[in-house]
Order: structure tokens, then C-alpha cells, then sequence
């Protein structure tokens, strides 16, 4: 085989091995997409089926607000009053 046959075989193995990688890709993301609807899909049917916590409405509260306390201890070792020290 003379050197332009060899060229010709690397370009035709280059182009099958670009249009492999192509059908792949568009594999996966016909996949991913067909994985993204199944969870929508599951998701808005859950949203319309009434759960057994809305069955009762009355009964729900809103959650209640939580507290934040700022910094209890630094290093295993209770902190009583908050200092800032401008990171000296």
C-alpha cells in the first residue's frame, strides 16, 4: 500500500470512528433526556395524588422557624461572648 492509501484508510477509520463517538453521544443524551421525563413525569403524578398528610389539612402547620445561635464553641471549648478580633 503506497502512502495515499494509507492516508485514505486513516481518514475513512477517522470519519467512522467521529460518526461512532457522534451516535453515541446522541444515545446518551436521548437517554438522559427519556431519564429526565420519567422523573418528571413520576414526579408531577406524586404531585397530583393527594398524600396522606393532606388528607387533613387542619392539622398542618407551617414548620417553625429556626433559630440560629450563632457560634456555641471553637474547638471543643465553650465560647461565652462573641469577639472579634479583625483576625489578629
Amino acid at each position: 500500500m503506497d502512502l495515499r492509501g494509507t492516508l485514505r484508510q486513516a481518514e475513512q477509520q477517522v470519519a467512522r470512528s467521529a460518526r461512532r463517538g457522534a451516535e453515541r453521544a446522541k444515545a446518551g443524551v436521548e437517554a438522559m433526556e427519556a431519564g429526565i421525563l420519567r422523573t418528571l413525569k413520576a414526579h408531577r403524578n406524586s404531585a397530583e395524588s393527594p398524600s396522606p398528610m393532606s388528607a387533613h389539612p387542619e392539622q398542618e402547620s407551617e414548620p417553625a422557624a429556626k433559630v440560629r445561635t450563632g457560634i456555641v464553641s471553637v474547638n471543643g471549648q465553650d465560647v461565652g461572648k462573641v469577639r472579634c478580633t479583625g483576625g489578629r
